[in-house]
């Protein structure tokens, strides 16, 4: 399941690129309900009832979220499970740009297929795919499906990912980019 970032700004001027709060409550509702039929059914619960309620716990205390502040001048990633998630700060004078890429699952780094698919990735995104490449599979079977990159560079040379969605669904990325580049007072680069 895919489960797209949202993008919020806080009262004290923080931009929150994160989980969504629907997220959390779906993940809770599907606990109550698991935990529910488990109390109510007579006998033990089945290994297969304790391995969902595991698996939705550690859904639930799944943290994925990056802060940008420009107080603290700032950006900061939290990803894994909470209280052990891994923590990454990069200060604004480190950040190079915020850029989006495209990559399709299948292909060769390098190569004129490559090029092709990141090419129709960004056409996908923005609206304009007229190209019937990968999609002639049957039942779209074994076909590539293009993807957008939302990532940080820092000056340094390093590339972190902060999300990917679908091409067609590209556009949050750039949204979400900018919004994420303005607020570092850093540069947004929309095709790699």
């Amino acid at each position: 399941m895919e489960i797209p970032l949202s993008l919020k700004k806080t009262a004290d001027g923080r931009l929150v690129y994160g989980i969504p709060l629907w997220y959390r409550v779906m993940t809770g509702i599907m606990i109550a309900l698991i935990v529910g039929g488990m109390l109510t059914t007579e006998g033990t619960p089945g290994l297969i009832a304790w391995l969902i309620l595991v698996l939705l716990v550690l859904g639930a205390f799944y943290e994925e979220v990056w802060i940008v502040d420009p107080k603290a001048k700032t950006v900061r990633h939290l990803g894994g499970i909470w209280p052990i998630a891994r923590a990454l700060v990069v200060n604004f004078d480190d950040v190079e740009e915020f850029a989006l890429g495209a990559f399709a699952r299948g292909t060769v780094p390098g190569s004129a297929e490559e090029s092709v698919d990141k090419d129709r990735a960004f056409a996908m995104m923005n609206g304009k795919d007229t190209n019937d490449a990968g999609k002639s599979a049957f039942l779209k079977l074994g076909a590539r499906k293009p993807y957008i990159n939302l990532l940080l560079r820092t000056k340094s040379g390093e590339t972190y990912l902060v999300d990917t969605l679908p091409a067609r669904r590209g556009g949050r990325l750039k949204k979400a980019g900018e919004a994420l580049a303005e607020a570092c007072e850093s540069h947004f680069s929309d095709k790699n």
